[in-house]
């Protein structure tokens, strides 16, 4: 009886741990627009956010709708959050688009493997929207 008792366990155990490396899938480093800028996806009390991490030129959150934010930088801004996993996509969350100053409604998800990572962005409903496809930083 004990024995099954620790391959239960054991398997239930492993089964979660398979759950969430799933879900964690997604972090990391990702490419934008041919090298000319990086994100960083990262996970935050079980949701999952996204910051501009390098960008080849340098330049200002200028079309922000806050007048006080248009002089930042956006080296730093997180421009995804309140991302959840859901049967291997991410979504409910936001999408900060910094060349427009608009927040949308977002989902994630990878494909080739984990290499690609592909960004919509939309409004009222997904059909509605704009994809992005950006590579992960070899490791």
């Amino acid at each position: 009886m004990k024995y099954l008792i620790v391959i239960f366990l054991g398997l239930w155990t492993s089964v979660g741990a398979f759950g969430q490396s799933k879900s964690d899938a997604i972090l990391g480093q990702y490419w934008i627009n041919n090298k000319e800028g990086r994100i960083q996806i990262y996970k935050r009390n079980q949701c999952y956010y996204g910051k501009i991490v390098w960008r080849r030129v340098p330049r200002k959150d200028s079309e922000n709708p806050d007048p006080q934010l248009r002089s930042r930088r956006v080296l730093g801004i997180t421009f995804l959050y309140n991302f959840t996993y859901d049967d291997g996509e991410w979504i409910g969350g936001k999408v900060y688009n910094i060349n427009n100053g608009r927040t949308y409604s977002g989902k994630l998800w990878l494909e080739d493997g984990g290499k690609t990572l592909k960004m919509r962005g939309y409004i009222g409903y997904s059909l509605f929207g704009k994809t992005m496809r950006l590579q992960r930083v070899s490791r």
